[in-house]
């Protein structure tokens, strides 16, 4: 299912990665994913299978590889309520 941001998070694309920032709480989350991630890909149209993709085809990293990267952290920052994933 695809992801999206909280209703109070916002994203901004850094050298090293995204930075998430939280407005009601004042926290910030920082993932250092050099430019594997984008903000888009939080936009409510990106599912993990998508991201994983988009980053195979810009990176020629094995999909696996990203896989095993990419799950661990999306399930973090939806656990800690940074991106919804839309099916929960």
């Amino acid at each position: 299912m695809p992801f999206r941001l909280a209703d109070d998070v916002q994203v901004r694309q850094e050298s090293w990665g995204l930075l998430f920032y939280r407005q009601k709480q004042h926290k910030l989350c920082f993932v250092k994913s050099a430019d594997w991630l984008r903000p888009a890909h939080f936009d409510g149209t990106w599912t993990l299978e998508g991201i994983i993709d988009d980053i195979h085809q810009r990176t020629k990293v094995p999909p696996e590889i990203i896989e095993h990267s990419l799950s661990p952290l999306t399930d973090h920052l939806t656990t800690n309520q940074v991106i919804i994933d839309e099916i929960r």
